[in-house]
């Protein structure tokens, strides 16, 4: 089991400011440069590999982060994720939920849900994956949005320091239902293609996802940018301290809605098992 507390820290989420947002869009939803919010809690967006774990055997993952501030602004953030993955010969089934909420003033700023399951058949450097992932967010109108893919990845480098390079590629189905007047209803196929990088030096560590999901018909004027990097101090064998990042840019967006936005964390983390 691992249990992970990342307290305080600072927050440019765009549910609490606008530092990162780039020119609001001027229609219900455009196809041109546009934005996305990180996913609640950190995680990065479709196809991301839940804690990929070496060997068998069951992890699971719980944090928490808090934020509350009183002044010329009273802001109220929290978010909550829990991760968990069976390992079994070649297959890996991990799942993850995750829950984030804000409040601005007495205003409702953000409600997100998140829920995430990759699995994966392992072969060699190779792995083949499935994916199913749903989410809401009232902060990008999404009132549900449905994704469903498969893809194949390749581990270009690993060491003895449990250092990885690697990267994969994806098909996603996905669906959106926007909370709007008119409702709206899209439906895109993308490509996503992701590098990780993973390396372990010591007691420090450095992790990073980059992603990139155009959408097939229209790759130009409709994609996505998302990164989540992750620095790593050990202090004990079980504890940690953490900086953490994550930016996200999406090409649609809903009318009013941001269009790029990071989050910055920092904070202790605890873990233990395989």
């Amino acid at each position: 089991m691992a249990l992970t507390l990342l307290l305080g820290g600072t927050h440019a989420a765009q549910a609490q400011t606008d530092s990162t947002a780039t020119a609001e869009p001027d229609s219900a939803v455009v196809n041109g440069v546009g934005g996305l919010t990180p996913p609640p809690a950190g995680l990065p967006s479709a196809e991301f590999e839940t804690y990929n774990l070496d060997g068998t055997g069951v992890r699971y993952t719980a944090a928490i982060t808090g934020l509350y501030t009183t002044g010329t602004v009273e802001r109220v953030y929290f978010t909550t994720s829990h991760t968990g993955s069976l390992a079994a010969g070649h297959w890996q089934f991990p799942a993850a939920v995750s829950y984030s909420y804000g409040r601005q003033s007495g205003q409702l700023k953000e409600r997100e849900l998140l829920l995430l399951t990759t699995p994966d058949y392992r072969l060699g450097k190779w792995k083949f994956y499935t994916l199913a992932e749903l989410e809401t967010s009232n902060l990008r109108a999404i009132d549900h949005r449905v994704v469903l893919g498969a893809g194949a990845g390749y581990q270009l480098y690993a060491d003895s320091t449990n250092s990885e390079v690697s990267v994969s590629t994806f098909l996603l189905d996905e669906n959106t239902y926007y909370d709007t007047e008119p409702a709206l209803e899209r439906h895109v196929v993308r490509n996503s293609t992701r590098l990780k990088v993973r390396l372990n030096r010591g007691v420090f560590s450095a992790s990073t996802l980059l992603f990139y999901q155009p959408a097939l018909e229209n790759p130009d004027e409709d994609y996505r940018v998302n990164n989540s990097t992750i620095l790593a101090f050990k202090l004990y064998q079980h504890l940690a301290l953490n900086l953490a990042y994550t930016f996200s840019y999406e090409s649609v967006v809903v009318q009013n809605r941001s269009r790029a936005n990071g989050t910055l964390s920092v904070g202790f983390a605890y873990s233990s098992g395989k």
